[in-house]
């Protein structure tokens, strides 16, 4: 079966972040906002993830933004962070920052509203942004049980991808319930999902389905253009087949994912994980020497 992404051009640009070696932000995808029946207020989480990919400390002020024109407001809507960061991988650079996106009350059924953050490295007035997203899906409501962004190993060159399960809980909150759905996997970035669908059985209305409803999440054995020793970040934009037709309906949430560089050298004396003993890691032994272990 041929899987038909239904995913807008301005969702592709968002989902898709590989920017190794710069700074970058990072924002959910695709969440649902919740004023529909079994949700008490219109609010959906949110994760903002900062990254400096660069070798100088650095602190970013940000800030969330509607840019939908539809009032959504956040909490909190800014901040000041301050990444760990390295040239080595050593240390992950990035920082998740959780939110609240509360929706306005008048959000439509099936309506979308994109918001931005605007981040600015405050020595330098460097600013980056990244966009996000919520939706309110009146009949099927889908979370993530574990954490907000899930991290999956990136293999060292040759190595076989290990994957991680992300496991979902699938609400029916409106539908009839008689027939079951097709929840379809899209991942943006350079990951792979197995399996590609997901079949929930019938689910009576105000009920949740959580088992065996997982993806296997793992770096793609294709991906390109990644530094060694710097993360990634992508999406899995989860889409819903209500018809019975074989096909997605519409976006129904999304899973952030991270992938974290090998923790340790593939071989003695790589201290930056590049798969080469050099000058570089050199740089890295010298800077340390001298220094106290924990």
């Amino acid at each position: 079966m041929i899987l038909t992404s239904i995913v807008a051009a301005s969702a592709l640009n968002a989902a898709v972040v590989g920017q190794t070696g710069e700074n970058y932000c990072h924002l959910t995808w695709d969440k649902q906002c919740c004023p529909v029946p079994g949700c008490d207020v219109g609010i959906a989480p949110g994760i903002l993830t900062i990254c400096n990919e660069k070798p100088d400390a650095a602190e970013f002020m940000w800030q969330l933004v509607d840019v939908s024109g539809m009032g959504l407001q956040f909490m909190p809507a800014s901040g000041i962070a301050a990444p760990g960061n390295t040239p080595t991988g050593v240390v992950e650079p990035c920082i998740d920052i959780p939110f609240t996106v509360i929706c306005p009350p008048n959000f439509p059924l099936g309506g979308v509203a994109d918001y931005q953050a605007i981040v600015t490295k405050i020595s330098t007035g460097e600013t980056f942004t990244c966009f996000g997203n919520v939706r309110n899906v009146s009949d099927w409501k889908i979370d993530t049980t574990g954490d907000p962004v899930i991290d999956v190993p990136m293999p060292r060159p040759g190595d076989v991808a290990t994957p991680v399960r992300a496991n979902l809980t699938v609400s029916n909150i409106g539908s009839s319930g008689k027939d079951g759905v097709t929840i379809f996997a899209v991942p943006m970035g350079g990951f792979d999902v197995m399996p590609s669908q997901l079949f929930i059985p019938p689910t009576p209305p105000g009920t949740q389905f959580a088992v065996d409803s997982f993806f296997d999440i793992c770096y793609g054995q294709n991906s390109r253009g990644v530094i060694p020793g710097q993360s990634m970040m992508g999406d899995v934009l989860l889409e819903i087949d209500t018809t019975g037709d074989g096909l997605p309906d519409t976006v129904i949430g999304s899973l952030t994912v991270r992938a974290l560089p090998p923790s340790s050298a593939p071989c003695p004396g790589d201290l930056n994980g590049d798969g080469v003993v050099d000058t570089a890691d050199l740089g890295i032994l010298l800077g340390a020497f001298g220094t106290l272990c924990p």
